[in-house]
């Protein structure tokens, strides 16, 4: 396994600790402490994108297992971003068109783009290293993914309730934090559990890339096939 990859998922280890952390502070204190915006949204976004660098970096040395699972975590982390586009374009058409009010299916559209962007980002954790950690931590990743689900469609829901006021802030350009966003960081607060599993698996993800094996530092030629025979009248390698 290459340095970078042991890099990213140090960097992500952090960031869940952190994060956990926080929320869990937040929690435990009954909302006296708000971490806000910036860790609901910006936080986790900024150490995604910092993990998924190093990988990408690391990526022309990994095997064919580790591309086409990487690729697939840069993809669902692409999409989950998306949904900040989506909510982004709803209240910009609506902005837009006055005369639509805040029809439902806007408030729908609304709260699950921006449910989509709190869960893509764990899916996006899952991904990076199903495929290196034994089952017990895959029911860890599992059961975080599960519940990031569940807290994800509360603050959805919450959201799209709230989207007259958001866009009310918009219209007036005002930069005062609304009241709304404290239920919502309370909601936010139980994620603390997500962070906390995921952190679980990726200490098991760093054991197991730990114990493997180094590379073969012999050239391909000298190496061979595995199961390889010489041929009739071939002379000994």
């Amino acid at each position: 396994m290459t340095t970078n990859t042991r890099i990213s998922l140090t960097i992500l280890s952090l960031g869940f600790a952190i994060e956990g952390g926080a929320e869990l502070y937040s929690f435990a204190s009954r909302g006296s402490y708000r971490p806000g915006v910036n860790v609901l949204f910006v936080l986790p976004v900024a150490v995604t994108l910092a993990g998924l660098l190093f990988v990408w970096i690391g990526q022309h040395e990994w095997n064919a297992l580790h591309r086409s699972r990487v690729r697939r975590a840069h993809l669902v982390f692409g999409l989950s971003l998306l949904g900040a586009v989506v909510a982004a374009a709803v209240v910009g058409l609506l902005l837009a068109r006055p005369a639509l009010g805040v029809p439902d299916w806007s408030r729908g559209l609304f709260g699950a783009a921006v449910g989509s962007l709190v869960l893509g980002t764990f899916v996006t954790y899952a991904l990076l290293v199903f495929h290196l950690v034994p089952r017990p931590s895959k029911a860890l990743l599992i059961a975080s993914l599960a519940w990031a689900l569940l807290v994800a469609g509360f603050v959805g829901g919450s959201m799209a309730a709230n989207l007259p006021t958001v866009l009310h802030l918009v219209a007036s350009r005002s930069f005062t934090v609304p009241s709304f966003l404290a239920p919502v960081d309370s909601l936010a607060s139980y994620l603390f559990v997500s962070y906390f599993l995921l952190l679980a698996a990726y200490v098991d993800a760093h054991r197991t890339i730990l114990a493997e094996p180094g590379p073969d530092p012999r050239p391909a030629a000298e190496a061979g096939r595995p199961g390889e025979v010489a041929e009739p009248g071939s002379p000994p390698s």
